[in-house]
């Protein structure tokens, strides 16, 4: 599979995390369906909530990649049917998306992020003595399907109309269009990527997404 590569600071008049005396290159793809279902999640809700997240598997174990495929998948929609739920004030519209990364040492590990409406004055508290609320939950599905680890990034809470606050979001997020550690044109059959297809509301304007100098 042979994707667009580009070293642009920009896409679409925001920063993204590219470098290219650095060789950090970005794929445009995985860019435009993440601006995408941002952009669409925001159309239905005034404030949003964006988390980030990183994902290990235990060491030593061994899984084959369509088999990690398999697990991530589960895991997603387990915490869509948590966040559903009453206990969590039964968020209607999740948005999610991830890609999978193979560094140095050889191991799967994915990033992932979830969006949805912001329902809860407090995500709760990370802390090595024991994380609370939604970090708790996070954790806890990623440990009972697979035994591994999660680590967590800032979460952004985006009001519509604050275009700051978008636009540090997604220069955050720009680290999963990241070239390195992406292993595509080996002819294995397997998923690198993927995005939740929420659709935006009816009426409302395409978005053209494109690069900027």
């Amino acid at each position: 599979m042979k994707m667009k590569e580009c070293f642009r600071n920009k896409f679409n008049e925001m920063k993204v995390n590219a470098n290219q005396s650095r060789g950090f290159g970005l794929y445009q793809v995985i860019l435009e369906r993440m601006l995408h279902q941002l952009v669409n999640l925001q159309d239905y809700h005034s404030r949003i909530t964006i988390v980030r997240i990183d994902l290990h598997f235990p060491d030593g174990q061994a899984l084959n990649h369509k088999h990690e495929n398999k697990l991530l998948s589960r895991y997603i929609k387990k915490v869509k049917v948590d966040l559903g739920s009453t206990t969590w004030k039964n968020h209607k519209r999740i948005i999610h998306g991830w890609v999978k990364e193979i560094g140095a040492s050889g191991k799967s590990h994915y990033h992932l992020f979830f969006g949805f409406q912001t329902l809860h004055l407090t995500l709760g508290a990370i802390s090595g003595e024991g994380h609370t609320g939604m970090w708790k939950l996070l954790q806890d599905r990623w440990k009972e399907i697979t035994g591994g680890t999660v680590h967590f990034t800032k979460p952004h809470n985006l009001n519509r109309g604050d275009t700051k606050a978008f636009e540090d979001c997604f220069y955050h997020l720009s680290y999963l269009a990241k070239v390195r550690d992406k292993e595509f044109c080996t002819g294995e059959d397997y998923r690198r990527f993927h995005f939740s297809r929420l659709k935006p509301k009816a009426k409302s304007p395409v978005i053209e997404s494109h690069w900027a100098a």
